[in-house]
C-alpha cells in the first residue's frame, strides 16, 4: 500500500491514538501512520464482541455449578488453555481438570497462589 493511501477513518477502536504500520513509498518501505480504517474497526468489534459473549457464557457455566471460577476469569483476563498453562506453568490437561467444580474445592494452596498470580486477583466471580 502506498503512504498516500493508508486509510485515516479515526477508528474509535484505537481510542484517538495511532497505529504504526508500513507502507511503500517511490518503492521502498516506510513506516507510517494510520487512525483506523472502518474495516479494520468493524472486525475489531466483531471479535471483542464473540469475547465477551464467551465471557458471559463461562460466567454461566460457574455460576450453575457446571464450571469452577478458573474457567470464567480464563475468558475474562483473555486466555485461552495454552496461553494460561504456559503462564501457571500447569499442564493444558491439569487446567482442563481444575475446571471441575469438584476438583477446584480440592486444590492446593500453591496451585491456587499460580492462578491469582496468573489474574492478579482473588478466585473469585465479585472480586472487582
Amino acid at each position: 500500500m502506498e503512504i498516500n493511501d493508508i486509510p485515516q477513518d479515526n477508528s474509535k477502536t484505537y481510542h484517538g491514538h495511532q497505529k504504526v504500520i508500513y507502507a511503500t513509498q517511490n518503492g521502498q518501505y516506510q513506516t507510517a501512520t494510520s487512525s483506523g480504517w472502518q474495516d479494520e474497526a468493524f472486525a475489531t468489534e466483531q471479535a471483542v464482541a464473540e469475547l465477551d459473549a464467551q465471557t458471559e457464557n463461562a460466567l454461566q457455566a460457574v455460576k450453575n455449578g457446571e464450571k469452577s471460577v478458573i474457567y470464567y476469569l480464563m475468558y475474562k483476563y483473555r486466555y485461552d488453555e495454552t496461553s494460561l498453562a504456559q503462564t501457571t506453568g500447569l499442564w493444558k490437561w491439569q487446567i482442563r481438570r481444575h475446571f471441575r467444580p469438584e476438583i477446584f474445592a480440592k486444590l492446593s494452596e500453591k496451585t491456587l497462589a499460580k492462578y491469582r498470580e496468573a489474574f492478579g486477583c482473588k478466585l473469585e466471580i465479585n472480586d472487582e
